[in-house]
């Protein structure tokens, strides 16, 4: 068996080797190469002057022979003229510098890219719809989940049906689908590593957990202390599923082995909850704007306040850093604030967006911590993108001119790079931001 190990690590190595060590030997050769060929002179002629064969060698007295009188001419034209700065192969000229002075400082020859996200106009370019090749997910969308490693999207609604499609080209591809019968699906996250994906209904006693390798989902059965899970989520490293049915205790379970772990009861029903950046606290919101924060490690509460101005909650989220919380209530108010600054007994938030007149149903933090956005699902084109740390709402979005109808959900890909809504007209729509050059 050992002998069977070292045959098979060796032809990793010699594949490492075979990939990776040639590659350097070859770049390495192409540098030094180059460098041979800047300093050598031995260039080819622009062009040969045919007549120039016609012209006999005895105009000059003296010169009989053709490269004697080639040498001679040269001689002569560097006498009475100087060697011209063209001719000079090996130096640079005064007027090489200056040009690239001149493309160095004027600015629409030299483009800089912005080293941060421009807080007034956002870059952005419409895709086709994710879910152009389906349209069944539903009448609402729902979900709308990137993968973590692919450029892949996970599109669920309330028919329970769940596609995935490649995305990124002029159409977007379908991989694979399948149908959880009398499932109005609420909720959807991808594991870490993306191999699995946990999917929820708040009308269901089990949940789902579909495996992307073996293309086959598998129903798991909530603690019996649950008795819907209207609320659903998973934490980013993959160990803890958080859920609630809406009333004052929050149930925690290990996703690995499905059971419950504890129960964390809350002083009133819960409206929303939200993992920190490190999975080491939970905060949950409750309908009346308290927000109590538990340590996960001791399941005892570490900090309580109201939420500033909240008269009925709706939605909270923390963003990827883990230095910005945002909440969003029934009037359509969003407060923003600095996680550092939760310490004292009545925070208040940095900011208040005030863009939007009807209840807040998603919050979301881009992975940059540049983006917020926050839409309400009761009126069309409720939606609105804001500047991190700025705070200004990017005026070109949404467009006028395009009709979202109401928007159910909001996600970004892992690298920011897409930004997805689902709608409650069954689309799932794409957009590119440009500024971000990666998934």
């Amino acid at each position: 068996m050992k002998r069977k190990s070292s045959e098979i690590q060796d032809a990793e190595d010699r594949v490492s080797q075979l990939l990776f060590n040639k590659t350097k030997r070859f770049v390495e050769n192409l540098h030094t190469k180059t460098e041979e060929e800047e300093v050598s002179s031995d260039l080819k002629p622009a062009w040969v002057d045919e007549d120039d064969e016609n012209f006999g060698a005895n105009i000059i007295p003296n010169i009989k022979s053709t490269g004697l009188y080639t040498e001679k001419l040269k001689q002569k034209y560097e006498t009475l003229m100087g060697t011209p700065n063209w001719a000079n192969l090996n130096n640079k000229s005064k007027t090489d510098e200056e040009d690239d002075e001149i493309l160095r400082t004027v600015g629409h020859l030299h483009k800089k890219k912005a080293t941060h996200l421009p807080k007034d106009f956002l870059e952005i370019k419409k895709f086709p719809l994710i879910n152009a090749a389906t349209k069944n997910e539903g009448p609402i969308i729902s979900c709308v989940e990137f993968h973590p490693k692919v450029s892949a999207t996970l599109v669920a609604g309330h028919s329970g049906a769940v596609s995935l499609f490649s995305i990124g080209a002029d159409v977007n591809n379908k991989l694979h689908s399948f149908s959880l019968k009398k499932w109005r699906i609420s909720a959807a996250q991808f594991s870490p590593d993306g191999s699995e994906a946990f999917i929820a209904s708040k009308n269901n006693h089990t949940y789902c957990v579909y495996n992307l390798v073996k293309a086959e989902p598998k129903l798991v059965q909530l603690p019996r202390a649950v008795k819907k899970p209207v609320i659903f989520k998973l934490s980013s490293d993959g160990k803890y599923l958080a859920t609630s049915d809406g009333f004052e205790e929050v149930y925690l379970i290990c996703a690995a082995s499905k059971e419950l772990l504890k129960s964390l009861k809350h002083n009133s029903n819960i409206a929303s909850l939200a993992f920190s950046h490190d999975c080491t606290q939970l905060y949950c919101y409750g309908v009346e704007g308290q927000i109590t924060i538990w340590d996960l490690s001791t399941y005892r509460p570490l900090k309580k306040f109201y939420d500033h101005g909240c008269v009925t909650a709706s939605c909270l989220t923390l963003s990827k850093c883990g230095k910005l919380l945002a909440t969003g209530s029934g009037e359509g108010i969003v407060n923003i604030y600095q996680t550092e600054n939760l310490n004292i007994p009545e925070p208040i938030p940095s900011k208040v967006i005030s863009n939007l007149t009807t209840k807040i149903t998603n919050l979301n933090f881009n992975s940059t911590t540049e983006i917020l956005s926050a839409s309400s699902a009761y009126y069309p084109n409720a939606v609105k993108l804001v500047h991190i740390p700025s705070y200004h709402v990017f005026v070109n979005f949404p467009c006028p001119k395009l009709n979202h109808h109401q928007i159910d959900t909001i996600n970004f890909s892992p690298n920011s790079g897409y930004m997805a809504l689902g709608n409650n007209k069954g689309s799932a729509f794409l957009y590119r931001l440009k500024y971000y050059k990666n998934y």
